[in-house]
């Protein structure tokens, strides 16, 4: 009977002390040759825990992919590592790992968006602060899933990149950062806009199309209203737009674009020739800010058809009810701008 538990307790103190070298395998081994140093690791989005813990092994944080990974299941934290880049200390246990992972905060990079950009120029700009691919990025800007968030009337995302400033996580694909800033542009449209955009005769796509008309033509916060409210004015009495950002626009698209519209530019056989073809261009020709959107939604009540800008250094325009107003207003802002 002694015999029998003498070998019941050393079973028992075999049993114990194996437990407690798998746990202390499990939780708190450490890499035997790490030299303590913070390393950067990235996790991608859609990382398995397998990928993960192969990362922390081959970076040197963890002593075992497979103890960190089981260690991460008995802490129920198989869900608690999110995408982006971290910086973190090798040598840890995998208690360690785990928690500096669920708590670390992912490194960010912050870029900011300024109203009226065309899609190409905001792609450079994403592209060189995250570097980022820039003919991928091109590719997605029709790419069925985002013009959806977007939606219906868009076939291409230009108008839909809302000028902001993002916090991105390092190491993001271009088709999260796209996605985020079409997200934003649908968070920013309210319901209420879009009901008074109807009453105006235009959908989604037609209010920013009509929005980047007034982005590309004044920068200025107090004229907005009122360029709005000359183009709303022409469309009433059927006129041409003749808005040159359209023309400019037409000619980037067409790889024609040298810095100077020129006379030929204006019989140039483009839907975008606002000089030509009446109504709005087919699409934004920009993507325009919430002020923009406003303004397009608000305009002044005026009777003027026609703005020039007054070449003051200012950005500031004169506005006209009639072309003949509008052509002494031009030949005397054109003189100023020849005598400067």
């Amino acid at each position: 009977m002694k015999n029998i538990l003498r070998h019941v307790l050393t079973i028992l103190i075999i049993l114990s002390l194996t437990a407690v070298t798998i746990l202390y395998l499990v939780f708190d081994s450490r890499p035997v040759s790490s030299k303590g140093q913070s390393v950067d690791i990235v996790i991608s989005e859609g990382s398995s825990l397998s990928t993960i813990a192969d990362q922390l092994f081959d970076a040197g944080i963890i002593s075992s992919a497979e103890s960190f990974k089981a260690a991460a299941k008995l802490m129920q934290k198989t869900r608690a590592f999110y995408p982006g880049a971290y910086s973190i200390k090798q040598g840890l246990s995998n208690t360690e790992a785990i928690e500096a992972l669920a708590h670390a905060r992912a490194i960010e990079i912050t870029v900011t968006i300024p109203e009226g950009l065309r899609s190409d120029e905001i792609i450079g700009l994403l592209s060189k602060a995250l570097n980022l691919d820039s003919l991928k990025m091109s590719g997605l800007l029709t790419d069925s899933s985002l013009l959806a968030i977007a939606g219906s009337g868009f076939k291409h995302l230009e108008g839909t990149l809302f000028p902001e400033t993002y916090r991105f996580l390092e190491n993001s694909s271009e088709y999260i950062v796209l996605k985020k800033l079409v997200n934003h542009f649908r968070d920013s449209i309210q319901p209420e806009m879009l009901e008074k955009a109807s009453a105006l005769g235009f959908d989604l796509h037609d209010l920013i199309t009509f929005a980047s008309l007034v982005e590309k033509e004044t920068g200025r916060s107090d004229e907005r209203r009122m360029v709005a409210s000359v183009y709303h004015n022409r469309i009433k009495k059927n006129m041409l737009l003749g808005c040159d950002p359209t023309l400019i626009y037409m000619l980037v698209r067409r790889g024609e674009w040298n810095g100077n519209i020129q006379r030929k530019h204006f019989s140039i056989r483009d839907p975008y020739n606002s000089y030509l073809y009446r109504g709005l261009p087919p699409g934004p020709i920009a993507n325009p800010g919430l002020e923009s959107i406003h303004a397009s939604l608000n305009p002044e009540q005026s009777d003027f058809l026609y703005f020039v800008g007054k070449n003051d250094g200012t950005g500031a325009h004169a506005f006209s009810k009639t072309l003949r107003e509008h052509n002494n207003k031009v030949n005397r802002y054109q003189r100023r701008r020849s005598s400067r």
